[in-house]
């Protein structure tokens, strides 16, 4: 079905279910494809029944998600969280685990094996990467371990998919951004009508801001909620930023008063290019706007995630910029700035869980952040000058 926000062709849901079967050929040994077709028909209708499906054993894999989903263990999870699970769990239950055989969603909970859990996560590494097969298997742990507390309503006694050994991780971490590319992308933005892009992107870098806080993307358990709003912005004065992962309300001044010759003093700021783009989204947004700063143009609402995936793709495919340049590269980026102006320390700014958020800081909370932005311009400037000086 094609999604109304985006336009794109995604799965069409049925009884909260995405469905996730795919077209496939049925070779032609007909005994194989009779078993075949039996098989996909079946996953089909369970599809359209959803979980009071007549085929739907209690006691199978896919009975045990739907039990799972019904959960405080689950359902207390953030909803993205969930919409992750679900679609994993969906996956899962649908997936053929040898030819001619029923899906993995048919067999029997309880007797799924260490080895039979070894197997699916060998073919799902080949099919679907490691980063992927390694998340599903972790679900799978989750959704068996609370079954074997409950073996005497879900008959599963024993986790398979504990012991895997898996790396939750991933190999190569988010690459940071360097400040080239980042002013870069901002003017490709603007260029393209997407000055809410190059805001977001500001915020990120200039303020080490989390992605999700710049987007201040709906959660449908707090629809109402938006992170970085105008209210909290003080043009030439200070930007109030709270974060929804930690609660934490992060202020940073953008402004230093330096002393000039002759006496007084001179107001420099600290975020020129951070007030820049507010200045401009501000413009196109109207002077008394109020409510989350960055917005879509098209209809002055927040971006969905995969809105604001599409938009960054393709921003970065206008530049030429490579695949691996992701939204939350410009935070890395900030933060590796910071570092090389030669501070480690970047709670005052990032706002990171161990930041003291009790008033008596706040002053040297403060201080502290206009010392970090102070040293970083100087060397911006430092650098700025060593590229000039090689005719860069």
């Amino acid at each position: 079905m094609k999604d109304e926000k985006t336009g794109a062709m995604v799965p069409a849901m049925r009884n909260g279910q995405p469905m996730l079967l795919t077209s496939e050929r049925l070779g032609t040994d007909r005994a194989l494809m009779h078993a075949k077709a039996k098989v996909l028909n079946a996953a089909l209708a369970d599809w359209r029944k959803g979980a009071t499906g007549a085929s739907m054993v209690q006691g199978s894999v896919e009975w045990l998600f739907q039990w799972y989903r019904k959960q405080t263990r689950f359902t207390s999870k953030k909803a993205k969280t969930r919409a992750d699970y679900g679609k994993l769990m969906g996956m899962l239950a649908a997936r053929e685990t040898k030819k001619g055989a029923p899906p993995f969603g048919k067999r029997r909970a309880g007797d799924v094996d260490a080895a039979a859990a070894d197997r699916l996560y060998e073919k799902l590494r080949a099919d679907t990467g490691p980063r992927q097969a390694t998340y599903a298997m972790q679900v799978c742990r989750l959704v068996w371990s609370w079954a074997a507390r409950h073996h005497k309503v879900t008959g599963v006694k024993e986790n398979p998919f504990m012991g895997m050994g898996l790396k939750s991780t991933a190999a190569k971490g988010n690459r940071a951004t360097s400040r080239a590319e980042y002013t870069a992308y901002r003017e490709k933005a603007r260029e393209l009508g997407f000055q809410s892009m190059a805001t977001a992107a500001a915020l990120c870098f200039e303020c080490c801001q989390r992605v999700s806080d710049a987007f201040g993307y709906v959660d449908p358990d707090e629809p109402d909620r938006a992170a970085i709003v105008w209210q909290g912005y003080q043009p030439g004065a200070e930007i109030t930023l709270v974060q929804a992962k930690t609660g934490n309300a992060v202020t940073l001044p953008l402004f230093e008063d330096v002393a000039v010759d002759g006496g007084g003093v001179e107001r420099v700021p600290l975020y020129p290019e951070l007030e820049e783009e507010l200045a401009r989204a501000r413009a196109a947004a109207h002077a008394d706007a109020a409510g989350p700063i960055v917005v879509e143009e098209r209809n002055g609402k927040r971006y969905a995630e995969r809105r604001m995936s599409s938009v960054h793709r393709k921003i970065c495919d206008a530049l030429g910029f490579p695949k691996d340049m992701t939204f939350t590269g410009f935070r890395h980026g900030g933060i590796t700035e910071i570092g090389d102006a030669g501070e480690d320390d970047v709670r005052a700014v990032s706002g990171h869980k161990t930041l003291a958020v009790t008033k008596i800081y706040n002053k040297a909370n403060a201080e502290k952040a206009r010392r970090i932005a102070s040293v970083r311009r100087e060397h911006i400037a430092r650098i700025g000058a060593l590229d000039e000086a090689r005719g860069e």
